[in-house]
């Protein structure tokens, strides 16, 4: 069934994606056959950045480390629109993308690490200011059934090779021939993301219509 691709990534106040506020979001949608970007979102957000009110707030205090690695001044954020305006964007953005209107027909998530941090994100606001199914303990801006991490897939291609020795998207730059002079930019990261994952998914479709599954265990026998 057709569902449209939808990369997404959060860049925030600190690493702890329970207690970090989120500073931008930035999102593409990509046609799954074509792999046409259809339509792009990205915009900053407002976050607390009087350390104490934040803490009071239940979040970590703004990390200087994470001002450094976005680019990002406190004054700057301070004058960002407020999350709700913003996340109602965000989710009329996602929803163009749901044919259907129903939970399997919505778009595919997608990004970097987003299973451990980007996710988290998403479904403490989703939980805060809707959409979310509380029957189900779950966000439905998304499709219900899958998503693509495109770190664990490059994980599956490339954890027999000894010379990889880290699969950061930093590191992936460098071996994709991407720039990073923007990188930790929301949607930089979102265009090199959907940049790696557009290469491996083509190679996946070049790959499978000819892989023989015959005795693939190491004794030459199947497992029942």
């Amino acid at each position: 069934m057709y569902r449209d691709f939808v990369i997404f990534d959060f860049e925030t106040t600190g690493k702890n994606p329970n207690k970090c506020q989120a500073t931008q979001l930035a999102a593409l949608a990509l046609d799954p056959r074509t792999f046409r970007v259809k339509g792009s979102f990205n915009s900053e957000i407002w976050a607390e950045m009087d350390d104490e009110k934040a803490i009071a707030k239940g979040f970590d205090p703004t990390a200087e480390e994470a001002l450094i690695k976005t680019r990002k001044t406190r004054e700057q954020i301070s004058a960002a629109p407020p999350i709700r305006g913003v996340w109602d964007k965000f989710c009329n953005f996602v929803k163009k993308y749901n044919w259907k209107g129903t939970a399997f027909t919505a778009p595919i998530r997608c990004g970097y690490n987003i299973l451990n941090f980007d996710d988290v994100i998403l479904n403490r606001i989703a939980k805060a200011l809707g959409p979310w199914d509380a029957d189900y303990n779950r966000n439905t801006l998304f499709n219900s059934a899958f998503k693509f991490d495109l770190m664990d897939n490059v994980w599956a291609w490339t954890e027999g090779d000894p010379n990889v020795k880290s699969i950061s998207m930093d590191n992936l730059r460098l071996r994709m021939n991407l720039k990073s002079e923007n990188a930790h930019d929301a949607l930089q990261d979102v265009k090199d993301t959907a940049n790696i994952m557009i290469k491996f998914m083509k190679t996946h479709r070049a790959v499978y219509r000819n892989l023989d599954l015959e005795k693939a265990f190491a004794d030459g026998l199947y497992v029942n």
